[in-house]
């Protein structure tokens, strides 16, 4: 099989080398093993953007070919065929052409391309949850919730006449009704690599807490750092461990969240350890963490949960999106309301003081994030992709 690939996170193209944000590179490596080439369709990035292409992709089956740099997200949705038409000749060397979505730019592969091949959607997300927590003012939150709700509707319109994948029982559940051909493939970055097992964490002196992921207030950092500024004052014995990235190069969420720090006097405890590439940089963290909170108030199936188990993490996670969908509260994680500080200090006293608990989250979370492997979910997709090439022959 050909498969063919987009998603609008940019590619850096270096001498001999291409690169690519790690979650999305051992993705792509992982299909590249099932299949005889995967041709990538995306964009080059820029020089601020190639700094998150900390991913060197593998697999000698790999094939590049531009859309050019990304432009503006308006720009993709009102003007896809300015972009899509530097492709145009290269789409028909794909049996299946795989279009990761949500994206601006997602639908118009099917309408343009789907004489040339057969096109195939992989949804990840839902762009249209997360408005009411858009951090914009009024006059560009307007346009952008209005091409948001429009392009989820052409999303939704293009479904109904192809295949699609979702990552999340929810997604699942919202496209079922318009889909033509509908399967759940949970989504991962799990290799055997990155699983360690121990019996308990809670150990030592000193209690440490681990958020990994983007710095968003709709992550619920606000919530976060306020839950552990009581814990502080109530236990002591606490550092909380901030790892990831900031869109906004002037920083705004890390420097509210270190002005908050300075305000409750906690600023020797919030430690910033700047981004991690997956692998071994990001699992030295998560194996020196004692429980792993994701306050967020949207998501899909963050795939950080399933990283934290791997590695014999307790998880307290929000009960949003497919979260508790795949997790049983008290039984593979502690599930919590959502912009709620006060359930995060319970939950985090709940599993500092009950090992059994305790223990109990370890095990059951290493056993689900070993039934997450890439190896695993990537065949499983590939065995989706390849019934749809069977069903045309």
């Amino acid at each position: 099989m050909n498969l063919g690939f987009y998603y609008h996170i940019p590619l850096y193209s270096a001498t001999n080398a291409l690169r690519v944000p790690a979650y999305i590179g051992v993705f792509l490596d992982s299909l590249a093993t099932e299949v005889d080439n995967l041709i990538l369709l995306m964009h080059e990035a820029n020089p601020q953007e190639a700094k998150q292409c900390d991913y060197v992709l593998k697999a000698p089956q790999i094939v590049y070919h531009t859309l050019g740099p990304k432009t503006p997200a308006w720009d993709r949705f009102l003007r896809p065929w300015k972009t899509l038409k530097k492709v145009e000749n290269r789409v028909s060397e794909c049996d299946i052409l795989l279009v990761r979505a949500p994206s601006p730019l997602a639908p118009a592969f099917h309408r343009k391309f789907c004489k040339l091949t057969k096109i195939v959607y992989l949804i990840v997300g839902d762009y249209t949850e997360g408005l009411q927590h858009l951090d914009q003012p009024w006059w560009r939150k307007l346009p952008i919730s209005i091409l948001t709700y429009i392009n989820d509707q052409q999303l939704s319109g293009v479904i109904s006449k192809t295949k699609a994948i979702v990552n999340s029982q929810r997604l699942f559940d919202r496209y079922e009704p318009c889909a033509c051909d509908l399967h759940l493939v949970r989504t991962t970055t799990l290799s055997q690599s990155d699983f360690y097992y121990r019996l308990d964490t809670c150990l030592g002196n000193e209690i440490k807490l681990l958020y990994t992921g983007s710095f968003s207030f709709a992550k619920g950092l606000r919530e976060l750092i306020e839950a552990f500024s009581f814990l502080v004052y109530k236990r002591g014995n606490l550092t909380l461990h901030f790892v990831g990235w900031e869109y906004d190069s002037s920083k705004p969420v890390q420097n509210f969240l270190k002005d908050k720090a300075a305000e409750y006097g906690i600023v020797d405890q919030v430690v910033f350890h700047g981004f991690k590439t997956l692998g071994v940089e990001l699992n030295e963290i998560y194996r020196m963490a004692d429980i792993y909170i994701l306050p967020s108030y949207n998501e899909g199936f963050p795939r950080t949960i399933w990283e934290a188990m791997a590695n014999s993490i307790p998880v307290i996670a929000t009960k949003v999106g497919s979260i508790p969908h795949f997790l049983k509260d008290g039984n593979d994680a502690l599930l919590i309301e959502p912009q709620n500080s006060e359930q995060i200090v319970e939950a985090v006293l709940r599993i500092i003081e009950n090992k059994s608990l305790r223990q109990t989250l370890i095990m059951n979370g290493y056993k689900l994030a070993g039934n997450n492997t890439l190896k695993i979910l990537t065949s499983k997709m590939i065995a989706i992709l390849e019934r749809k090439l069977e069903a045309i022959q």
